[in-house]
């Protein structure tokens, strides 16, 4: 007997399956939104193209690959909401054994990139609670290009990512904010996200109600629907009782990219001991350098490297 359970189930699979080789267009985008007879606005972020960079070329596990996928989500709403130019940070250190560390960067154009450090004894299907102790710190850093640095901590209570952003927001920020994240990084590399959160408004105990009401509206977002159909057509499934205006115009594309440059290399490698540089050079010739975040190398030849000790000596004399 088919239940309308093992329907729904079943329809899942099967949106799911067309998700991992469909990518509509509204995916690596940020589609900003306001519902027009509450004082609530929210933004949907879709990514695809962005989480494939993010995570080529290394080799993590599945737990480490959702973490960075959501991380990367995540700064991608808050970066929406924050509406400031400069550099954003978010970042988790400790926890688990076998968990160092996970740091995603951005700006207020959203080219994100992001890493992870975590030894090979890790268990790849660890939770987000297992990853973390209570000895884990997570951290939000806004680097502003005018005006002073601020840096957060966020507190890692809740039981997801996104329940701990909500946290933040509510306590730190205090504007009520409810997050939705979805990560699917491992199989289909897509992820994406819904946040909701309050406008100013005059009458409190009204936006409470309708805050919860449009909670529960988009607590029936599913992953399969998330990940393989258009922006547009995941607010009208939710929403098409509702009033609800979207800025199609203020639409903000997502990507990876990652700022190194062999000229960033090159003046590293004048900051180090000029006698170990002389040492490499000696042994091997030459010297390569690679970039952690998108692990592309730069290599430096014999007569480069003799041109970059001569600047490692002058900076070691001062």
């Amino acid at each position: 007997m088919t239940t309308s359970q093992d329907k729904i189930d079943e329809y899942s699979r099967s949106i799911m399956e067309v998700s991992q080789n469909n990518k509509p267009e509204s995916f690596d985008k940020i589609l900003s939104f306001e519902f027009n007879d509450y004082d609530l606005h929210g933004d949907i972020v879709q990514t695809h193209e962005s989480v494939k960079g993010l995570l080529e070329g290394h080799s993590y596990p599945k737990c480490i690959q959702n973490l960075l996928a959501e991380m990367q989500i995540a700064v991608c709403l808050m970066t929406s909401k924050l509406k400031f130019e400069g550099e954003i940070m978010l970042q988790v250190r400790g926890g688990s054994t076998h968990f160092k560390y996970a740091v995603l960067n951005s700006n207020e154009k959203n080219e994100t990139r992001g890493l992870a450090a975590y030894d090979s004894k890790i268990d790849p299907n660890s939770s987000f609670n297992e990853l973390l102790t209570k000895d884990s710190i997570m951290t939000i850093d806004i680097m502003p290009k005018e005006g002073n640095p601020y840096k957060g901590i966020i507190d890692l209570s809740g039981s997801s990512l996104s329940e701990c952003l909500e946290t933040y927001f509510t306590q730190s920020v205090q504007v009520p904010t409810k997050i939705w994240i979805y990560s699917d990084a491992p199989n289909s590399q897509k992820a994406a996200g819904i946040l909701i959160q309050a406008l100013p408004t005059k009458n409190p105990e009204k936006q409470k109600e309708d805050f919860e009401h449009v909670s529960v509206l988009t607590d029936t977002t599913t992953m399969a629907e998330i990940l393989s159909l258009p922006n547009k057509d995941i607010l009208y499934r939710l929403y098409n009782q509702e009033s609800v205006t979207l800025y199609p115009d203020k639409e903000a594309d997502v990507k990876f990219k990652c700022n190194c440059s062999r000229e960033h290399y090159r003046e590293m490698l004048t900051h180090l001991n000029p006698d170990e540089l002389a040492s490499i050079l000696q042994q091997d010739g030459h010297i390569t350098t690679e970039c952690h975040y998108c692990r592309k190398t730069y290599r430096f030849a014999h007569d480069d490297v003799i041109e970059i000790i001569k600047d490692a000596k002058k900076h070691q004399n001062g």
